[in-house]
């Protein structure tokens, strides 16, 4: 059973789309900038819940197979739905890893 002297705030930390940049290369940098100040709010004991946004990186994944599709017909076109879930995986792995970094 927990104690119940100690509570744990749940915070939640909104990334949006743009402020994650507009390159793969932006979004490292960026995600690395923020990772320090997401390990204090869980270093002081929170829950913390990561939402963030996908705009530019869903647009970009999706001109990046329409121009290969283009290019080699044999490369599907993938519809946006799927270029989301890219995006989500490829972000949230970026945020994983910056995390673990500022950890060291």
């Amino acid at each position: 059973m927990q104690d119940s002297s100690y509570k744990t705030s749940r915070v939640v930390i909104a990334l949006g789309g743009n402020a994650l940049g507009d390159t793969p290369e932006e979004q490292i940098k960026r995600v690395r900038e923020a990772a320090p100040t997401i390990l204090r709010v869980i270093e002081q004991g929170n829950e913390i819940i990561i939402t963030h946004g996908n705009g530019p990186q869903v647009g970009m994944i999706q001109k990046a197979f329409a121009l290969a599709h283009d290019e080699d017909a044999s490369i599907p076109q993938i519809d946006l739905p799927e270029c989301g879930a890219m995006s989500q995986g490829y972000i949230g792995y970026h945020l994983q890893q910056a995390i673990g970094a500022s950890m060291h």
